[in-house]
C-alpha cells in the first residue's frame, strides 16, 4: 500500500532514522513467536505518552508498512509483466539479485534480469496487441526478519502466455528473499521451483515423474506473527509526530477496507448479484469498459451488468471474475483511494460455451460521512477474450458497445489494450526508483484522468483526547492491520499444507480449538484433526521413500478478511482455485471457503475454522473439454460413510481413503441440516448454493444463505 500526497503524488511515509542493531542470538520456537533474548540488550523503560514511546509506535508502524511494501513488489511484478515493462520489472530487484530455477541461475544483476524477462515476454518492450503475458505471483506468505531489514516469502506462480501465436501454461512455487536498499524494498533472490508446463493445445503436465516438497522457509509460528516486535532502544527513530502516526495507521486500516470492497465486488459479480454490486457504488459513481462505453450512477451500472442477463446464475452458467492482488493508494486526506489490479475471467454464458478473459482495472473510491468506502470510478481495460477451445493465442473476441436498453450513457474515453497499443496508467511512481513508470516507444498511457470531478472534501477535524488515549487508539488500529497481514499469511499457508499433506504443520497452524471437517464430520483440536487427516489421506508429505506423482493445488485467492475491532479474531472468505498436476493434462476447478476464521492466541494468529464450507462450484471434466462441457458427477454414498467421497472436492484418485476409526466431534448430520440437502447433492452444471459470512458492506443487504459464524450456524455451538 502506498499513501500519496494530493499535491505531488510522492510516496508518503514516516521519516525513520537508520536502524542500528547488534543481536547476538535470537531463537523463535516452532509454532510459537516467543523470542529467546537472553543475549539481547534490554531497553530502558519509559513513561507512557513520552516522546520515546511515540517513537516506538512509529517504528511499529514502519515495520508493518515494510511488510506491505514487500507484498506490493509481488503485485507490481505481475502488473509490469502484463504490460511488458521489463525494465520496470528489473528495477524491483537489487543490483546483485539472482533469479534461480532449482539449481540453475537464470539471471544475475539488473541488466541480466531485464534481458531474461524480455526474452520470456517475446523479445520486445511493451505487450503487442493480441499478446498475453499473465505472470501471477499469488498466495504469498511473507515474514520480516528480526531486524526488519530483510524478508522471506513463499508464494505460487501461475503463468499464462500467448506470444507469437503460441499459448503456454506453466507454474509452480517460489521462495523469494527481499532486502531493504537505502530504505527501499527489493527482491534479492527469486528461487523458482517449477512444477508444470505445456502448450495450450494439449494442456499442461507435470515436469517430473514425482514432485518433491518445495522448501518451507519458516514455521507456522512465524507466519502467524510476521512482523517481529522490536523493543530495543537503539531501533527507535527520533522525533516522530503522533499526528503522522495516526494518519498512517488510519491509511493501513482504510487499505484493508478498500481491498475487501474490491474483492467483495468480484464475488458479487461471480454470482450475478446485480443489486449488491450497484449497492457498492457511490450515488455519482461511474463505470467505464474501455472501448465500449461509460455508464453513469448505480442505475447505469445496473444497465451494463444486465448485458449478461438477469440477476442470478442460471443452470450451466459460470461467471467467475477472479480479482488478483491490487496496488492500493490512500490519499493523505483519507477520503479518496485508488486501486489498480488484474482480473482473470472464466465464463460460460450457457452450456457448450467457455471463455477466458484477461483484464486490468483502475478504480477510485470515496469514503462517505458514514465511514463506508464506495466505488466512485471503475475502469476496466480488456486485454484478451478467448474461446476456450481455441486458446488465447488464436482467439481475441472484441465485444462491441451494446445498444438498446443496455447502451452506455456516453462513449468510452479510454483506449483498450485489446485493440490498441495503450497501457493503463499506474498511480504514482515506481516505488523502487521513485520515478514515473517509463512507457516503451509506440505506447501511451491511458486512464490517469478522472471520469468525474473529484469529491468535495471537508477539512479534517483536529485530533481529540489525551496523548495516551490517542496512542492507545493508534495502537489498536495498528493491531487490526497487523492482524490482517498475519491472517492473510496463515490463510495462504493452510493451502500449502493441504497441498503437501504436511499435517503436523497444518495443526501447528490451528488454534487450540481449531476445527476441520473430514470424512464423517468435524474434528476439533490439534490431536483429533491430525489423526483424522492422517487416516483419511495419503501417508503424509512426499519424501524419497514416499514419492507423489500428483498434486492437488489448493490456491487460495481474493481474500475478504475482517479483523474484529479488538484485533483478537477474524473472519475469512477466500476463493479456491483448484488445479491438478500429474503426467496427464491438468484441469481447473473453482470453489469457495466462505466461512473460515482465525483467532489470536499467545500473540500468534491461528486458524480457528479452516477450509469451510469446502465446496467446488464448477470444474473441468478434463483439459480438452474444459468447464463449458461438464459431465455429471456421481453422487457419493450415504452420510453414514462420508457424503463427499465422490464429491467435486474429493474426486476419485484424490488420495481420500475414509478410514477414520474414531467418531467426529461434530457429526455431519448436524451440519447437513444447516447446509440443506441440495448443497451436498447439487453439482455443476447445476448451481450450488453460495454461503456468505457478511452483509453487503455498504447497504447492509443480507445475502441468501447468510451465516456470519459457522460455529453458531449449526449444532447450536
Amino acid at each position: 500500500m502506498r499513501i500519496l500526497k494530493k499535491s505531488n503524488a510522492k510516496v508518503f511515509g514516516l521519516s525513520m532514522a537508520p536502524l542500528v542493531i547488534a543481536i547476538a542470538a535470537i531463537a523463535w520456537f516452532r509454532g510459537d513467536c516467543a523470542f529467546a533474548q537472553s543475549n539481547v540488550p534490554v531497553a530502558t523503560p519509559w513513561a507512557p505518552g513520552s516522546q520515546a514511546s511515540i517513537d516506538d509506535l512509529a517504528l511499529a508502524v514502519d515495520r508493518e508498512q515494510s511488510l506491505r511494501n514487500v507484498k506490493s513488489l509481488l503485485t507490481l511484478y505481475s502488473q509490469y509483466a502484463d504490460a511488458g515493462l521489463w525494465d520496470e520489472m528489473a528495477s524491483l530487484f537489487a543490483d546483485d539479485a539472482v533469479i534461480q530455477s532449482d539449481d540453475a541461475v537464470l539471471a544475475k544483476g539488473k541488466s541480466a534480469i531485464a534481458a531474461y524477462m524480455m526474452k520470456k515476454g517475446g523479445g520486445k518492450k511493451g505487450m503487442p496487441v493480441g499478446s498475453l503475458y499473465a505472470d501471477y505471483l499469488v498466495q504469498p506468505a511473507v515474514v520480516l526478519s528480526y531486524d526488519g531489514r530483510s524478508a522471506t516469502g513463499r508464494l505460487t506462480q501461475i503463468t499464462m502466455t500467448g506470444i507469437g501465436g503460441k499459448a503456454q501454461l506453466s507454474g509452480g512455487l517460489q521462495v523469494d528473499d527481499f532486502v531493504q536498499v537505502n530504505g527501499v524494498w527489493k527482491f534479492s533472490h527469486m528461487h523458482i521451483y517449477p512444477q508444470f508446463a505445456g502448450p495450450y493445445e494439449t494442456g499442461y503436465v507435470g515436469l517430473t515423474p514425482t514432485f518433491p516438497l518445495a522448501p518451507y522457509p519458516f514455521s507456522p509460528g512465524y507466519s502467524g506473527h510476521p512482523v517481529p516486535d522490536a523493543p530495543l532502544h537503539e531501533l527507535r527513530p527520533a522525533g516522530s509526530k503522533l499526528e503522522d502516526i495516526e494518519r498512517h495507521v488510519q491509511a493501513l486500516n482504510d487499505e484493508d477496507k478498500v481491498r475487501a470492497l474490491q474483492n467483495i465486488y468480484g464475488y458479487y459479480i461471480d454470482r450475478k448479484m446485480w443489486s449488491d454490486v450497484t449497492d457498492l457504488f457511490a450515488a455519482d459513481g461511474v463505470l467505464e469498459i474501455a472501448g465500449q462505453g461509460v455508464w453513469n450512477g448505480p442505475k447505469g451500472v445496473a444497465k451494463e451488468l444486465e448485458r449478461d442477463g438477469p440477476e442470478g446464475l442460471q443452470r450451466g452458467q459460470a461467471n467467475e471474475h477472479i480479482q488478483m492482488p491490487e496496488i492500493i493508494t490512500i490519499d493523505t486526506d483519507g477520503v479518496e483511494a485508488r486501486a489498480r489490479g488484474l482480473e482473470l475471467g472464466m465464463l460460460t454464458p450457457q452450456l457448450g460455451q467457455a471463455y477466458w478473459t484477461f483484464s486490468s482495472f483502475d478504480n477510485r473510491y470515496v469514503k462517505g460521512a458514514d465511514g463506508k468506502w464506495r466505488i466512485r470510478e471503475m475502469r476496466i481495460f480488456p486485454r484478451i477474450k478467448a474461446e476456450y477451445s481455441a486458446g488465447w493465442s488464436k482467439s481475441n473476441i472484441v465485444d462491441p458497445a451494446p445498444g438498446g436498453a443496455n447502451a452506455p450513457d456516453k462513449p468510452s474515453v479510454s483506449g483498450t489494450p485489446q485493440t490498441s497499443t495503450v497501457i493503463p496508467a499506474f498511480p504514482g511512481p515506481n516505488p523502487a526508483t521513485g520515478l514515473a513508470v517509463t512507457i516503451p516507444a509506440g505506447f501511451k498511457l491511458v486512464g490517469d484522468d478522472r471520469l468525474i470531478p473529484p469529491p468535495v472534501i471537508a477539512p479534517a477535524a483536529a485530533p481529540k483526547g489525551t496523548v495516551i488515549a490517542r496512542m492507545t487508539e493508534a495502537r489498536r488500529k495498528l493491531d487490526v492491520s497487523k492482524g490482517y497481514d498475519a491472517v492473510d499469511n496463515i490463510n495462504n499457508m493452510f493451502g500449502y499444507y493441504l497441498d503437501d499433506q504436511t499435517w503436523d504443520d497444518m495443526v501447528a497452524n490451528l488454534a487450540v480449538n481449531g476445527t476441520r471437517s473430514q470424512g464423517p464430520g468435524f474434528f476439533v483440536g490439534s490431536d483429533h484433526v491430525y489423526r483424522a487427516m492422517v487416516q483419511a489421506h495419503w501417508d503424509g508429505p512426499p519424501s524419497p521413500t514416499n514419492p507423489r506423482d500428483i498434486i492437488f493445488v489448493h490456491t487460495r485467492l481474493q481474500p475478504v478478511i475482517d479483523v474484529a475491532p479488538d484485533a483478537k479474531s477474524a473472519k475469512i472468505r477466500v476463493r479456491l482455485f483448484l488445479h491438478t498436476i500429474s503426467k496427464t493434462p491438468g484441469s481447473f476447478s473453482i470453489g469457495m471457503y466462505p466461512n473460515d476464521s482465525a483467532v489470536l492466541e499467545g500473540g500468534v494468529w491461528k486458524m480457528l475454522v479452516s477450509g469451510e464450507i469446502d465446496e467446488t462450484y464448477f470444474g473441468s471434466a478434463g483439459w480438452k473439454a474444459g468447464w463449458g462441457n461438464p459431465t455429471s458427477r456421481p453422487l457419493g454414498p450415504g452420510p453414514t460413510v462420508a457424503p463427499r467421497t465422490l464429491d467435486s472436492r474429493n474426486p476419485p484418485g484424490a488420495g481420500i481413503t475414509n478410514t477414520i476409526d474414531f467418531a467426529p466431534d461434530i457429526p455431519w448430520t448436524l451440519y447437513d441440516d444447516f447446509r440443506r440437502k441440495d448443497f451436498v447433492t447439487t453439482n455443476w452444471p447445476e448451481i450450488k448454493p453460495m454461503w456468505f459470512s457478511y452483509r453487503n458492506p455498504v447497504s447492509g443487504r443480507v445475502p441468501p444463505n447468510y451465516c456470519p459464524d459457522i460455529l453458531q450456524c449449526f449444532g447450536g455451538r
